[in-house]
């Protein structure tokens, strides 16, 4: 007796999609989990079996629920479900909020020695603001190039400019080898804000005459230059500086 070719493949008796066979174990007839399921599911629906044993489940939840019925505590009517704190009626629901917040009150008074109001709010906003920087650090010197692009938006948007570029402070001053481009004297990196001496990025073309937050027209300053030097152009701070007979390194 010869034996029976295997097939390398099958149609789906459901979806009719072809599906590789294996060379071991039986041949299925469906070609996933999700069309067996499905055609059981339609067969439970034309044979009833699924409307019975919906309503069977429904029966023994109802029963197990009234097993396990309490009483509302504000109006003694029964519950059903054995984890609600309140029957559901509107002034029960405005009892049971008065008493949660009450108790809460009286923890807030226990923990700080003093009733919580509404002028403590502030407050407590700020201190837990103070208390989140000092765990996590401030955006600004965790993301200072983020930093840098959200102060230059804001000023390009004040100033109705277009163009903005995301690069960090110390590209630029590592691209000017760490010299005020406008004094020509080395920037201390290691002089912090607000010291006049601090590193500083300045823009060539100022925002407010049009000029575009990019590598291209910013470079390094002292900030005490950059604040000398304000919305002026460079041609004005050249002619300025050389009146003044600045000297260059």
């Amino acid at each position: 007796m010869t034996e029976a070719t295997r097939p390398t493949s099958i149609t789906c008796a459901r979806c009719g999609v072809e599906k590789k066979v294996g060379q071991r174990g039986p041949i299925p007839t469906y070609c996933s989990g999700a069309c067996r399921a499905a055609v059981k599911y339609e067969r439970s629906l034309e044979d009833g079996r699924y409307e019975a044993e919906l309503a069977a489940a429904r029966e023994k939840t109802r029963q197990r629920r009234q097993a396990n019925a309490r009483p509302c505590p504000y109006c003694t009517a029964p519950m059903d479900n054995p984890r609600r704190k309140q029957c559901g009626k509107p002034e029960c629901k405005r009892a049971f909020d008065v008493e949660r917040n009450r108790e809460w009150h009286h923890a807030y008074r226990a923990m700080h020695g003093q009733w919580c109001r509404p002028a403590n709010y502030a407050e407590q906003q700020r201190e837990y603001n103070r208390q989140r920087r000092q765990e996590l650090g401030h955006w600004r010197q965790l993301y200072p190039e983020r930093a840098a692009l959200t102060d230059a938006r804001r000023r390009m948007r004040l100033e109705q400019a277009r163009t903005a570029e995301v690069f960090a402070p110390v590209d630029v001053h590592t691209r000017d080898n760490w010299t005020c481009r406008l004094c020509w004297l080395p920037i201390d990196p290691e002089v912090a804000w607000p010291d006049p001496m601090s590193p500083s990025v300045d823009h060539i073309i100022p925002l407010s005459r049009g000029g575009a937050h990019a590598l291209s027209n910013v470079q390094s300053a002292h900030l005490g230059c950059n604040s000398r030097k304000c919305d002026r152009d460079m041609v004005d701070v050249v002619l300025a500086l050389a009146r003044q007979a600045v000297p260059r390194q």
